[in-house]
C-alpha cells in the first residue's frame, strides 16, 4: 500500500526520579521525593510562565486582503528593541515553511490579543524565517542556550499552537533523545501547527525551534512514537544572522532549484484526488480496525483531516503531474520542480523532473541526505550529482 499517512509533527515521554545515597528510612524517601518532585515541578511551571510570555501563535495569509488565515504556526521572541515612542519592536523567529508563501502576518497571543506582522525575511539555507511586529506590552525575549550544554537524556519542553488556534500555546515535556547533525531528536509532545514553535531547557534557554515529527515508517505504516525534530539552537543562530545581513552570518552556496522529496510526491500516484482520499481514508480504517467500532472511525478521520482535505487537494494538484517524471525503479531521491534561470544548477544542465538520486558518491533518498553532504562544501567547490533523468542516469558537475 502506497504510503499516505504524512510527516506531521511529536509524542509524549514520562521522565521519572529516582534517590541515591544514604539508605534511609520508608519515611525519609517519601519526604525526600516530594520535596524534589515539588521544586521540579514549581521550575517546569515557572518555565512554562515565561515561554507563555514569549511564544505567539503565527497566522499565515495567503491574500492580504483576506480577513481568514490560511495557515498557522508558532514562534518565538529572540529579541526586543525600545523605540522613542516608548513602544517596543520585537524579532520573533519561525520556520521558513510557515511564512514563506504568505502576504500578511499577524501574531496571536496567549491573551487573546492579535497583533499585525512583517516578515523580516527567512534563510535560503534552512528552514527559519523571522518576523518582526511592534507593541506597548513588554513581553519576554527567550536566551540562547549552547549547543554544547544540550546533553542527550535532559528535559526539555515545547510551546505553540497544535492544529488549532484554540490551543495557543499548549506547553509539553519530553526529553532530548539525541543530538544529530541539525536537528535534536526529542519527545516533547506537538504536533501540527508547532513548527516554529521554541524547543527550550530547564532553564527556559533556546535549544531547538520544533520543525517536524516523523508519525509513519518508510513503508507508510504509522506505527512510531516519540520521534520530534527541532533544528539546533546553533542553526537557528547561523540562519538569524543569515537573515539580519550581519556582517559574520555565514555564506552557503545557492544551487537555484526548487526540490521535494520522491517519495513525497508518490504519495500522490493516484489517478484522481478522490481515489487519493479514499485511499487516505481506507488506511486510517486499517490501522483502527478493531480498536474502535467503525463508526467512530469513521469520525475520527473527519476529526483528524477533515479540516485539511482542502489542503491536501492543493498538494495533489501541485505535485500529482510530476509522477510522470519518476521512473518506476525510483522509489526515492529528490525531485527538482523547478531551476531557475542562469543558476550554478542550470549551467550544470540540471532539468526540472530530474531526481538527484547521489552527491559526492553518497546515496541521496531525500532532502536531509542531500543537505548534510552538501553544506560540507563552499563557494568555488564542485559537487558531482547522480541523477535519474526519466530512466537515464547521468553525472552533472555543479560548480558553486
Amino acid at each position: 500500500m502506497r504510503k499516505v499517512l504524512f510527516i506531521i509533527i511529536c509524542l509524549f515521554s514520562i521522565v521519572s526520579l529516582a534517590s541515591c545515597g544514604k539508605k534511609t528510612t520508608t519515611k525519609e524517601k517519601k519526604e525526600t521525593i516530594t520535596i524534589l518532585e515539588s521544586d521540579l515541578e514549581n521550575q517546569i511551571c515557572d518555565v512554562a510562565s515565561f515561554l507563555d510570555g514569549a511564544t505567539f501563535c503565527v497566522l499565515n495569509y495567503s491574500s492580504s486582503e483576506s480577513e481568514n488565515a490560511s495557515s498557522l504556526g508558532s514562534g518565538v521572541i529572540y529579541k526586543r528593541e525600545i523605540n522613542a515612542n516608548n513602544t517596543y519592536t520585537y524579532y520573533l523567529v519561525t520556520n521558513r515553511h510557515v511564512i514563506i508563501d504568505g502576504e500578511k502576518f499577524k501574531v496571536y497571543t496567549s491573551d487573546g490579543s492579535t497583533l499585525t506582522a512583517n516578515r523580516l525575511g527567512y534563510s535560503e539555507t534552512y528552514d527559519i524565517g523571522v518576523l518582526t511586529f511592534t507593541s506597548y506590552e513588554k513581553y519576554n525575549v527567550v536566551p540562547f542556550a549552547n549547543i554544547d550544554d544540550v546533553k542527550q537524556g535532559e528535559l526539555c519542553f515545547a510551546m505553540g499552537t497544535p492544529l488549532y488556534q484554540s490551543y495557543v500555546n499548549t506547553f509539553t515535556r519530553g526529553n532530548v533523545s539525541g543530538i544529530r547533525d541539525e536537528r535534536i531528536q526529542h519527545t516533547a509532545d506537538i504536533n501540527a501547527g508547532n513548527s516554529g514553535g521554541p524547543l527550550v531547557n530547564l532553564n527556559g534557554q533556546l535549544i531547538g525551534i520544533n520543525v517536524s515529527k516523523l508519525s509513519t515508517n518508510s513503508q507508510g505504516q504509522a506505527d512510531i512514537d516519540g520521534m520530534c525534530f527541532a533544528i539546533r539552537v546553533d542553526i537557528v543562530s547561523k540562519a538569524i544572522d543569515e537573515i539580519e545581513g550581519n556582517n559574520d552570518a555565514v555564506v552557503n552556496p545557492v544551487l537555484g532549484m526548487t526540490v521535494v522529496d520522491v517519495n513525497t510526491v508518490t504519495v500522490f500516484n493516484y489517478d484522481t484526488f478522490d481515489d487519493f482520499w479514499n485511499a487516505l481514508k481506507e488506511e486510517y480504517k486499517e490501522y483502527y480496525k478493531g480498536r474502535y467500532p467503525d463508526s467512530i472511525i469513521d469520525q475520527k478521520f473527519e476529526d483528524t483531516y477533515g479540516s485539511q482535505k482542502n489542503d491536501y487537494e492543493a498538494r495533489y494538484i501541485d505535485l500529482h503531474a510530476y509522477n510522470s517524471l519518476i521512473s518506476d525503479e525510483v522509489n526515492s531521491g529528490m525531485l527538482v520542480k523547478l531551476v531557475v534561470e542562469n543558476s550554478v544548477c542550470d549551467v550544470a544542465g540540471v532539468k526540472a523532473g530530474d531526481v538527484i538520486v547521489g552527491i559526492n558518491d553518497v546515496t541521496v533518498e531525500s532532502q536531509s541526505d542531500f543537505s548534510k553532504e552538501f553544506f560540507k562544501n563552499g563557494i568555488g567547490d564542485t559537487i558531482k550529482v547522480l541523477i535519474n533523468r526519466q530512466g537515464e542516469t547521468l553525472t552533472l558537475n555543479i560548480a558553486l
